[in-house]
């Protein structure tokens, strides 16, 4: 794309979008929608006017200020989110494979300097976190897949984590199974052969016993470790723990030798890291705590809406909520109270 064609088409944008800000890090209660210049971008970014918007329980930690440690120094107000869908209407001059009018899923660079999220009508993004679009997946359900799909496949899958492949054979644990990460994290653990076992409350076994589990457990009524020990005497070979927060009484233990437990990080409730990973190693198994590696981002996200495009993998039950009504939407991500995915509906705020 030539840089004539670029500023011809840039003419064409509008100057100021419509945001979900927030005035500094606190509650909910820090929301308000906003008017916000358009982004610049740069030579290897793309410009994406967005649809929806994807909500992940990272969203609400970021709010409130627990990972501002590890961003860029902010400026408020600020949209934030992660995941976004929609369409390229600008694209840098060493953007390649990428054109004005594609169809996209992406992530956002909101850790960076100076950057947005995609709780916005106009995203700035590089060309690393951003993938085109089968035409059989739509902004809602692309909107839905980058963050949580992507964390459930490298905890299974990546050389650093799982390792999950000729699963045949392997008995899995999804602790967490009926939100977004973790009903991703059962379809593709099925997907490789493994035997599946699930933790969830009462009112979603039903929904994760659809996506696959061969072994669904109610946290709520059931006791977790005598339930996996009857189901897998000779013990597991991973646990992925959508949950942490000792939501599990001493897992390492339901581990067989040379097992591995990938604890997605929460930020908030992951206790003493470095004593919890030599204590397993003591005991012969390996525990890892999972950070979603932006490296490998937009072929990872790839290669999961191919899954979706053959109905491999199916996402989960996504309800779309206006941008208007980004606090309330919050406020289920706090509670843990959220089934599947919840999505903004940005386009037309």
């Amino acid at each position: 794309m030539s840089k004539s064609m670029n500023a011809s088409n840039s003419m064409n944008l509008p100057k100021s979008m419509k945001a979900a800000v927030i005035k500094n890090w606190g509650s909910s209660s820090e929301f308000e929608i906003a008017d916000l210049s358009v982004p610049a971008i740069g030579p290897t970014d793309v410009l994406v006017k967005v649809a929806y918007s994807g909500l992940n329980p990272a969203d609400w930690k970021i709010r409130a200020g627990h990972l501002k440690a590890h961003m860029a120094e902010k400026s408020f107000p600020l949209a934030i989110g992660l995941d976004a869908a929609g369409t390229v209407v600008e694209v840098g001059e060493s953007v390649t494979g990428i054109s004005i009018g594609d169809r996209v899923a992406s992530g956002s660079n909101l850790f960076e300097q100076g950057k947005h999220g995609s709780y916005a009508q106009y995203l700035s993004v590089a060309q690393s976190h951003v993938t085109k679009l089968p035409e059989s997946v739509d902004f809602k359900t692309a909107a839905s897949l980058p963050i949580a799909a992507l964390t459930a496949w490298q905890a299974l899958f990546s050389q650093d984590k799982g390792q999950l492949t000729s699963a045949e054979g392997k008995k899995v644990l999804i602790n967490g199974a009926s939100g977004g990460v973790g009903s991703f994290a059962v379809q593709l653990a099925k997907w490789q052969g493994a035997e599946v076992a699930t933790t969830c409350s009462g009112r979603n076994i039903d929904y994760v016993t659809q996506l696959g589990s061969d072994l669904a457990i109610d946290y709520q009524t059931q006791n977790i470790s005598r339930s996996i020990l009857e189901w897998a005497p000779e013990g597991l070979d991973l646990i992925i723990d959508v949950v942490s927060g000792n939501s599990i009484d001493d897992p390492i233990s339901l581990l067989k030798p040379g097992g591995k437990l990938v604890s997605i990080a929460t930020i908030t409730e992951d206790g003493d890291i470095n004593a919890s990973i030599q204590d397993a190693q003591e005991r012969g198994r390996e525990k890892i705590f999972a950070y979603l590696n932006d490296e490998s981002f937009s072929q990872d996200l790839e290669r999961v809406l191919e899954l979706v495009e053959q109905q491999v993998i199916v996402p989960p039950q996504i309800q779309s909520i206006p941008m208007s009504d980004v606090a309330a939407a919050h406020e289920r991500l706090e509670s843990g109270s959220a089934r599947g995915k919840l999505v903004l509906e940005v386009e037309g705020s």
